[in-house]
Order: structure tokens, then sequence, then C-alpha cells
């Protein structure tokens, strides 16, 4: 099998996935009740993920809360979200080293601006060749054009691309667009499949 590209979603595969302590922080400083407070949090993601700044988010989470959160507080919910967001999973960081130079790379992440520019040209990305971002493409996954998207740009075939991320519902809309795919569960497990794959 040759293949054109290996594609890794970045959130719970290249980053890890947020901790108890992490999750009880932000929970400790929004000051309200955990579950709406979570509730909130997600259904305003998507929106986060692709238009809607910063500042904008949490004015709206604010505003399902009935949160009298000031400018301030606000920043502190931003900087202990994006500050989780940015902390790698070394064992997948190393894995997509070890392809550099082997077969060309790519992120495809539902990323909001603020983190996708920090993370264009931090040290974890330097393996990959191109980056895509939920917040420039303006689309999220499972959407076809997600998937499209990175095709049309780096001019790779889809069923000599492979396809990497902790959600099913991601790969099997990667798979409807043709991709090869894989589940990820754990760093070892993508290890032995890329292995397998003769990627390794």
């Amino acid at each position: 099998m040759t293949w054109d590209l290996v594609v890794f979603d970045y959130a719970e595969v290249l980053s890890r996935t947020q901790p108890p302590p992490a999750r009880r922080a932000l929970e400790e400083a929004a000051g309200v009740d955990p579950d709406r407070f979570w509730a909130a949090f997600d259904r305003h993601r998507p929106a986060y993920n692709i238009s809607t700044d910063a500042a904008g988010y949490w004015e709206l989470v604010a505003a399902d809360l009935d949160a009298d959160w000031d400018h301030a507080h606000r920043q502190r919910l931003w900087s202990l979200d994006i500050g989780y967001c940015l902390n790698p999973h070394e064992p997948t960081v190393r894995l997509a080293r070890r392809l550099h130079g082997r077969v060309p790379l790519a992120v495809l992440s539902d990323a909001p601006a603020d983190l996708a520019r920090a993370l264009d040209g931090s040290p974890g990305m330097a393996a990959f060749d191109t980056l895509f971002f939920s917040c420039d493409l303006k689309v999220t996954k499972p959407d076809r054009a997600a998937y499209e998207a990175v095709l049309r740009v780096t001019g790779a075939r889809p069923e000599h691309t492979l396809f990497i991320d902790d959600k099913e519902r991601n790969t099997e809309g990667a798979a409807r667009v043709g991709l090869r795919t894989h589940h990820y569960t754990s760093a070892e497990r993508l290890e032995k499949f890329l292995a397998d794959e003769g990627l390794l």
C-alpha cells in the first residue's frame, strides 16, 4: 500500500484527555452547578470552533448560566480552557515524529481560532506538513466538506489517505468520503496499526 497522507485529529489524540483536576479547576472557577456549566460549555462549542471569538463564546456561556462574570473572570476561564487544550499527549506526538519523512502528515482539528493560532508553529506540530482547523475551513467534522478540503489542498487520494480520530462519528464521516480510518483509543494500538500498515 502506498500512502499519500496521514491525517491526525488533535484533541484527545495529539493532546491529552482533560484530567479530572483540570475539569474541577474550570468548575470551581465557574462557580456554578457543574452539570449546567458543562452543558452550556458544550452547547456553544461548535460555533466557537467555526466563527465565534473567545470573548463572544464566554459571553454566551455566561448568559446561559445567568452568571455575573466580569472580563477578568472570563479571562481566567479562557486561560484554563485553552491551557489544558495545549497539553500534548507525548506518546502520540512521538509517533507522529517517527512518521515524519516517511509520509506527508496533516492535522484536521475542530479548533477555535485562538487555539489554532497557538498551535501554528508550536513544537508539537513540527512533524506536520499542513494544519487544518475548523475555524479556517468554516466547517467541522464529520461534515464531508472538512475531509474534502484536506484532500483538495494536499492532492491526496482518499483511498491512499489515513485518518485518525478518537470519535467514531468522525472516522465514519471520513470513511464516507473514501478515506481509510483508524479509531484512536491508545497510542499503543495506533503504533501497532501503523506498523501493520507498513508505515513504521
